[in-house]
């Protein structure tokens, strides 16, 4: 039987009287929320290495901390992949961390992993807007050059037939991008 999964309720709650306040309040609860996670992923590390934990449960934690972080779980993962290297490996059949045989930290693993937090080895990518209409005229010259003599004979020799637009309906999309 599948597991029901909650969903999470989310309240609305109404800034408008102080949109630029709310909008501190979450940058500051941002950076809040990556120290915590840093400073979780190093106690991991210190449990570690102090042999508090040991075998297999350094990676359950990690694993653990991964699926509670989020939006910050790729940056973690690239974290732990970069400072934790020959100690931790990922397993692509299972989806999950796990620790390498032998695998031992100590006071160096600590100081790498502490000095350089998993924010600033992974950094978010830059929000870039699409550009829908560039897309669409991308697409449309496609299939002009798609429709030249030339290149449906080369498809049908290997086989292959498309749906082209006809070039005046091309012309007429590209008047109409234009004039919006």
């Amino acid at each position: 039987m599948a597991k029901k999964v909650e969903k999470e309720d989310v309240r609305f709650v109404d800034y408008s009287k102080n949109i630029e306040g709310a909008i501190l309040q979450v940058k500051k609860d941002g950076v809040k929320l990556k120290h915590k996670i840093h400073n979780v992923a190093l106690s991991i590390v210190t449990a570690w290495g102090k042999g508090q934990i040991k075998d297999q449960v350094p990676a359950d934690y990690f694993n653990a901390l991964m699926d509670a972080a989020g939006y910050h779980a790729k940056p973690l993962g690239r974290w732990i992949e970069l400072k934790l290297k020959g100690k931790l490996a990922f397993s692509d059949v299972t989806d999950k961390w796990y620790v390498m045989a032998d695998a031992k930290a100590n006071a160096d693993t600590f100081k790498a992993c502490r000095d350089e937090p998993f924010w600033e080895v992974s950094p978010p990518p830059k929000f870039e807007p699409m550009d829908f209409q560039a897309m669409l005229y991308a697409l449309l010259d496609k299939n002009a050059k798609a429709s030249s003599p030339e290149a449906i004979e080369k498809r049908k020799a290997k086989g292959i037939e498309d749906k082209l637009i006809p070039l005046d309906q091309v012309r007429k999309m590209k008047e109409l991008l234009a004039q919006g």
